[in-house]
């Protein structure tokens, strides 16, 4: 991360309130989050989020609240980014990005048969996963 993106990761940093409290406005995180795109483009963005989190910058709470605004504060209401993020679910191997990928309540796939075989095999091979998994498989849209 250069030290323009790192002022930015700042803003968002002190915008950042609890993960927990969802009835705040995140309209500030969610201007500061389109700063960042701006920068950085959002179909990266969805690393960097994974290079802060890793970093110490934000808890895994934190970034998932992160990816979660991302997602329906670009100019294509997240398709970009949730393109990524069916990419990490599709190959399944690195927990904190597929921890990421299923904060969002956004259907990271096209089809309704590929997202059920990614959640799928997510689930069948991270355990932790698998109540998340179950929930987005449960209220996944017939198309």
């Amino acid at each position: 991360m250069d030290e323009m993106n790192m002022s930015l990761w700042d803003e968002v940093r002190s915008l950042c309130l609890d993960p927990s409290v969802r009835d705040y406005d995140v309209t500030p995180l969610s201007d500061a989050i389109v700063r960042i795109v701006d920068n950085v483009g959002d179909e990266a963005l969805p690393d960097h989020i994974v290079a802060a989190v890793n970093k110490g910058m934000f808890t895994l709470d934190e970034g998932s609240l992160i990816m979660s605004v991302a997602t329906y504060s670009t100019d294509d209401e997240g398709s970009r980014i949730l393109r990524v993020l069916a990419r990490w679910l599709e190959t399944g191997e690195d927990e904190l990005r597929i921890a990421l990928a299923l904060a969002p309540d956004s259907f990271a796939f096209r089809s309704r048969a590929s997202r059920i075989a990614a959640l799928t095999a997510i689930k069948d091979r991270f355990p932790k996963f698998a109540d998340r998994c179950n929930q987005l498989i449960a209220s996944s849209p017939n198309y």
